[in-house]
């Protein structure tokens, strides 16, 4: 197939309708025609639905349940697959992009209790955390013979925390960290955390919502605390506009998509000094640093 500029395809999709021409041709030319705007047959839609869920691990837990830590940690792992679907899940910019983003809050985590840990003791909040790798990852990198960095990573989903906890004791940190099982807005905090950590939440949810969140988890921060949040931004839309195309055909999965200036005025409007901005390296997702005003 030659590379279609006009619909800004990226290697990882025409690497996947080469495969989908051999395997089945019916769903290939389903997808593009649909993803162009053309009328589908509800049968073949229907068959190419049922593919999907069949050969995918990735595009099935999606389906299943568009929150769970499953799709974020298949992308973190980059685990070799038999399946053309979750390989092009893997290899798309969108798929890339979640690992650049983990990297990228790793790093800039890293910084910010440095920059605390001068003050003494950190005490990290990772809401909506699934496992929690990103805590994880640093604690093993850069804190695992401390005792002065802890973290409490607050999940609805018992597994994702079971799993975090294997994750911890096999990297040895399981020490440093606190798995609770519930709503992160409805957690009452013993002690007021230095650090919020707030990743993949906010971004299918409308501003006035993401306002409401940033405002109820202020609370949970020490006055001098600093909150850490990220969202999707228009260029992932720009770049990757199939892989946007294929999570909302499949899960209905619909990203609002913000610029820095519409992040940073959530953050004021949610009562936080936005500090600063940074992405992944893809410029898929937009973190924001900001900490409490008065």
């Amino acid at each position: 197939m030659e590379k279609d500029k006009k619909n800004n395809f990226d290697e990882a999709a025409f690497q996947l309708f080469k495969e989908l021409e051999k395997e089945n041709k019916r769903i290939k030319d389903f997808l593009i025609d649909n993803y162009r705007g053309l009328p589908a047959d509800p049968q073949i839609e229907e068959e190419a639905h049922e593919y999907f869920i069949n050969n995918s691990v990735f595009f099935s837990a999606m389906a299943a349940q568009n929150a769970s830590s499953l799709i974020t940690e298949f992308l973190y792992e980059r685990l070799p697959s038999k399946s053309i679907l979750d390989n092009y899940a893997l290899n798309s910019k969108a798929g890339r992009a979640i690992r650049a983003r983990l990297i990228a809050v790793e790093d800039e985590l890293h910084r910010v209790i440095d920059d605390y840990c001068t003050k003494g003791e950190v005490l990290i909040g990772n809401l909506g955390s699934g496992p929690g790798r990103d805590v994880i990852d640093v604690f093993s990198n850069y804190y695992q013979n401390s005792s002065n960095v802890k973290a409490v990573n607050i999940d609805k989903d018992v597994i994702a925390l079971k799993r975090g906890k294997r994750m911890a004791s096999i990297k040895k940190v399981d020490h440093l960290i606190n798995f609770v099982q519930g709503s992160f807005l409805k957690y009452v905090p013993e002690k007021k955390f230095d650090i919020i950590i707030l990743v993949g939440i906010l971004c299918t949810l409308q501003s006035e919502v993401c306002i409401s969140i940033l405002k109820t988890i202020k609370g949970f921060l020490n006055k001098n605390g600093c909150l850490i949040a990220s969202n999707v931004t228009n260029k992932m839309q720009e770049e990757d506009p199939f892989a946007c195309y294929i999570m909302d055909w499949v899960a209905n999965w619909r990203f609002v998509y913000k610029s820095e200036e519409e992040l940073k005025k959530i953050f004021e409007q949610a009562g936080y000094q936005w500090k600063r901005g940074f992405t992944d390296s893809y410029g898929f997702h937009l973190i924001g640093v900001g900490t409490p005003m008065p």
